[in-house]
């Protein structure tokens, strides 16, 4: 089996057309169907089946598919890691993302590597936790920061904690309830909230007011983006969730204040480094691993667990 034939049939995949793949490979047709059914009669089984407007997989297409790709991947993977190995003047890095640190740690740490490192390419990625960690499985992600999701664990990664992430409840400065003394359950539970993150979060939150014997509050605002979630909360009277490290951060300092309230539904999850333990990690994975670490201690480090 040769790259050319996985490369052809990743890209006929792709693009489910003989022809595009053809005219995207700057090969004919006819060359690009010969390679394809090349690999075929290697596996002796069809990969593809005609449909109207081009082709698509077959079962067993569709089960060679992820296969070839965590080939294809770890073809280019190898090369960018033996190239970059002569120095730290060109490489490539591939770096997942968990959305709560665009605002705190992640900035700083991609742009000093980038002021440092001007000829090194990085990709950032941002996704779910799943996402995130099926990517680093199939090596398309040298290793992710994020927090940790328990029930998303991949036994197949490694998790290095570096800190616990404390959350509180916050409201816009100047919210009714601020100043009133210590806010109970009961007024949280009559509250409007807006919440940006997991299911795994709004599941603890619901969990929260049930563990006191009180209904979720009725009017739960779910969005995925925080600088969105604290526009909401500057400028109505709902209630958010909010790491502590992202109301101090300078894009939401002074628009958001910390609650104090009797019992807090906000958890403190762990978070860190994820990455494949046979990661091999060049000179430029290396450097930037050890600035997230740094800036993780020193950004979060009211935050750090024991």
């Amino acid at each position: 089996m040769e790259m050319q034939h996985l490369h052809h049939f990743l890209v006929t995949a792709r693009l489910g057309s003989v022809g595009k793949a053809a005219a995207e490979l700057n090969l004919s047709q006819s060359g690009v169907s010969r390679s394809i059914r090349t690999l075929e009669d290697l596996l002796g089984l069809p990969l593809f089946k005609r449909v109207a407007k081009g082709v698509s997989l077959t079962e067993y297409g569709e089960k060679f598919l992820p296969r070839a790709q965590g080939i294809w991947n770890a073809r280019a993977r190898a090369i960018n890691e033996m190239l970059s190995y002569k120095s730290l003047k060109t490489g490539r890095v591939e770096v997942g993302l968990h959305s709560v640190f665009d605002h705190t740690v992640a900035a700083e740490a991609l742009s000093r590597f980038s002021r440092e490192h001007r000829t090194i390419d990085v990709t950032v990625v941002s996704g779910s936790d799943p996402e995130i960690s099926a990517r680093i499985v199939d090596e398309q992600l040298d290793f992710a920061f994020a927090l940790f999701v328990p029930e998303h664990r991949d036994s197949r990664l490694v998790y290095e904690k570096l800190f616990s992430m404390r959350c509180g409840t916050y409201v816009r400065t100047g919210h009714p309830l601020v100043g009133q003394g210590q806010v109970s359950v009961a007024q949280l539970a009559e509250a409007e909230w807006v919440l940006a993150g997991s299911s795994s979060l709004r599941s603890t939150f619901t969990e929260f007011f049930a563990d006191h014997g009180l209904m979720a509050p009725m009017r739960q605002l779910q969005c995925g983006s925080l600088p969105l979630v604290v526009n909401m909360v500057e400028n109505t009277d709902c209630l958010t969730i909010l790491p502590d490290a992202v109301a101090r951060a300078p894009t939401f300092a002074g628009r958001v204040e910390r609650l104090d309230v009797e019992h807090s539904p906000a958890s403190s999850p762990d978070g860190g480094l994820i990455y494949r333990p046979d990661l091999v990690q060049t000179p430029a994975v290396s450097t930037l691993i050890a600035m997230f670490r740094e800036l993780a201690q020193q950004t979060l480090s009211d935050d750090r667990a024991p």
